[in-house]
């Protein structure tokens, strides 16, 4: 808390929530390394001698309550797709395991195979 706000910051909020530091510490470095590459895509947008938080606020608009949002926003219309996705280290993981069958290429999903020719 800052300056005696009632305002609780994000790690102390994660926390209550039962999420530990390596956690806090995973969603930190994979928001630093979409803000690296918004930098890279949005070279016009904000001031690149500030942090990367504050890069990040400035170029999603000064006053976005969502900067990360409002930066994917702009990252797909200009045709790039999502700066930040996938925050969540589980997300994209499947439950079963690789090759079960289970593929959203059919030509990689698992095909029975052919019955061997004893003849």
């Amino acid at each position: 808390r800052s300056g005696g706000s009632s305002r609780m910051e994000a790690g102390e909020l994660l926390r209550l929530h039962g999420l530990g530091e390596d956690y806090l510490r995973s969603l930190e470095r994979r928001l630093l390394a979409g803000i690296h590459r918004a930098k890279a895509l949005f070279l016009a947008r904000g001031d690149h001698g500030l942090p990367p938080w504050r890069w990040l606020i400035d170029a999603a608009g000064g006053g976005s309550t969502h900067p990360v949002y409002r930066i994917n926003r702009l990252s797909i219309a200009a045709g790039w797709g999502a700066v930040f996705c996938a925050l969540d280290p589980g997300a994209g993981q499947r439950d079963s395991k690789a090759g079960a069958g289970s593929s959203h290429d059919i030509s990689s999903a698992r095909m029975p195979g052919q019955p061997i020719d004893s003849g």
